[in-house]
């Protein structure tokens, strides 16, 4: 009884071991990935000769947008899936869009529609979603963070 308890002692900890190791792998694949993406942007924004400035708000724009997405490409991702499981994570994702009441009275295919044309979008801090003086071509919601809106007057 003893050398069985001990086999299964160690079997387990020898699967513990494994999981552990698993694991990293898949944490290092995820950093040599994000360090690849990396090598990518600077490889272009050396090819396209950025000045410093926008390098550092490129830069600053992907390191965000890699933490919002852990580096899937979510519309690729959507995109493979079946119609009926893409409208049922978009109204899960979306499901902030009925607290406006004016989305809030339509119908679920009307609804659904609106949901297919939305695009989640991670902005940096000092960016500019609308221009002052430029033509209205999107709708923004606002769902986490800060947003500014400074007026023609400035404030």
């Amino acid at each position: 009884m003893a050398i069985i308890g001990s086999g299964l002692l160690l079997f387990a900890i020898l699967i513990g071991n494994i999981q552990n190791f698993l694991q990293a792998l898949g944490r290092m694949y995820k950093r040599q990935e994000m360090q690849l993406r990396g090598r990518d942007v600077e490889q272009w924004m050396s090819h396209r000769r950025l000045p410093e400035n926008l390098r550092r708000r490129v830069r600053e724009a992907e390191h965000y947008s890699w933490a919002a997405t852990r580096g899937v490409n979510e519309e690729m991702l959507m995109e493979n899936l079946p119609e009926d499981l893409q409208r049922d994570i978009r109204r899960h994702l979306f499901k902030f869009i009925k607290k406006v009441r004016i989305f809030a009275l339509m119908d679920e295919p009307i609804l659904d529609a609106i949901c297919e044309r939305l695009r989640q979008r991670t902005y940096i801090k000092g960016s500019k979603i609308l221009s002052m003086g430029g033509l209205v071509d999107k709708m923004v919601f606002v769902v986490r963070g800060k947003l500014e809106s400074v007026g023609e007057d400035g404030i």
